[in-house]
């Protein structure tokens, strides 16, 4: 959405805060997201994936941002320019809840080099000349103001295929140290996509109402659905797999042009004790895509793509490592499928 001749992207809709100025950043509809699971009312307004994108006609913008109260009171974010990370003075910041300035100044420097490399590259990326503010992905941020002489990305200054990420937290980003850092960041470097990220951490239910929300999208090239984490503790394996099989039909069949790949439980700590329900999870989601047989709905198990090397010490989330390794893994799955 455009905000101030800014790109809100990955935000469907500014919310009014309760209290003070500013807005909340809704990754989904607010009339979608009231229809979530309680939980996934307030991780719609976590920051994973949004972006504030730009063009600078002037020689400055200012943006203010700050977090909303609650767990976790910091937050850090990235500057890039198109695909280039800013300079150590600009990247990465750290937002609290008090307001914090991020001043842009236009790169003249730099730019024509950059410009070089990016044309060189095929015009298949961001360019340089765009700015990403890519926010905290963690919690909630507050957007107070952007202000200057600016205008939205052009379309040929984005890339052309885009990739939906669904999941928990370890899709939204979880115990990864900046945003660009998540593997759902990572996999969309490697495929040369725009990223839209719907992870939910702790609360990824697989709602009615998201799947009719992302069926009826349009906005994606290629899917990946994590499922199973968020419910494990809590879900008998035969509700798991009934919420699963119409979470996946309802997208799955609307859109069987498009690549969806559907995750079971990454690698994690009931695979280490030999719990059985990680195993009857997983044959559940295998089942749904198989009773679909539809030809570009694919079924990646996910104790193939993160080692225990990958994990952090919680033995659920994937340290940095692990995001690496997911990325690259699940990137080179998804080419082979799709260059097949």
């Amino acid at each position: 959405m455009l905000y101030q001749n800014a790109e809100l992207y990955n935000v469907q809709e500014l919310v009014p805060v309760e209290q003070g100025e500013g807005w909340q950043l809704s990754r989904v509809p607010d009339a979608v997201r009231r229809n979530l699971n309680e939980a996934a009312q307030q991780t719609a307004f976590n920051g994973s994936g949004c972006e504030i994108r730009f063009n600078l006609r002037g020689e400055q913008a200012r943006i203010l941002l700050r977090r909303e109260p609650g767990a976790a009171t910091i937050g850090l974010l990235e500057v890039y320019h198109g695909p280039f990370s800013g300079q150590y003075t600009e990247t990465p910041r750290y937002i609290g809840q008090d307001i914090v300035e991020i001043m842009l100044t236009r790169q003249q420097d730099t730019l024509p080099q950059l410009k070089q490399l990016y044309t060189s590259a095929g015009h298949a990326g961001f360019d340089p000349a765009l700015i990403r503010i890519i926010l905290p992905y963690d919690w909630s941020n507050r957007l107070i103001a952007i202000e200057g002489d600016i205008e939205p990305p052009r379309p040929e200054q984005v890339p052309a295929r885009k990739y939906l990420a669904y999941g928990s937290s370890i899709t939204h980003g979880g115990n990864s140290s900046t945003p660009t850092g998540s593997y759902a960041m990572r996999t969309a470097r490697i495929l040369n996509a725009d990223l839209t990220n719907l992870g939910f951490a702790g609360s990824a239910h697989m709602d009615e109402a998201l799947a009719e929300y992302i069926a009826q999208l349009g906005t994606w090239d290629i899917a990946t659905l994590e499922m199973g984490i968020n419910v494990i503790g809590t879900w008998s394996t035969e509700d798991f797999k009934a919420r699963t099989e119409a979470f996946v039909t309802r997208i799955a069949q609307q859109n069987q042009d498009k690549w969806i790949f559907c995750i079971d439980l990454f690698t994690m700590n009931m695979d280490i004790i030999h719990d059985p329900r990680v195993n009857a999870y997983r044959q559940a989601v295998k089942e749904v895509v198989e009773r679909l047989r539809l030809p570009r709905l694919i079924y990646l198990p996910g104790n193939e793509l993160l080692t225990t090397a990958g994990l952090s010490i919680d033995l659920v989330h994937p340290s940095d490592l692990g995001m690496e390794i997911i990325a690259n893994r699940l990137a080179q799955k998804i080419n082979q499928y799709i260059q097949k």
